[in-house]
């Protein structure tokens, strides 16, 4: 069974900058980009406990062909899915722990 996936709405943001650096190198490699992310959100929904816990209940997943990970945390009750952050893999994922706090 499908879990609601709920992006906040910083994670939009995330995603536009992402997007908007690999536009700026090739836009074949910024549909690439959104269809992977597409896709690995997507896993999450189906199988959101696949992946390992990496902070208390936060989770994270890589994104295939990207250095980028996605932040998630597992409502098992409310059968949610709540995406934190997709952030490139270099940056400090004391980010996410901050964007939990709020």
């Amino acid at each position: 069974m499908s879990y609601k996936i709920k992006l906040l709405p910083i994670v939009h943001t995330d995603l536009r900058k992402a997007k908007k650096w690999y536009h700026e190198k090739s836009e074949t490699l910024a549909q690439e980009f959104k269809i992977e992310v597409n896709k690995e959100i997507d896993y999450i929904g189906e199988y959101p406990e696949h992946y390992q816990r990496k902070y208390k209940e936060l989770r994270q997943s890589l994104v295939t062909r990207f250095p980028y990970a996605i932040f998630y945390l597992v409502e098992e009750e409310q059968k949610q899915i709540i995406v934190f952050g997709v952030l490139h893999t270099r940056r400090n994922p004391e980010i996410i722990r901050e964007r939990i706090k709020k």
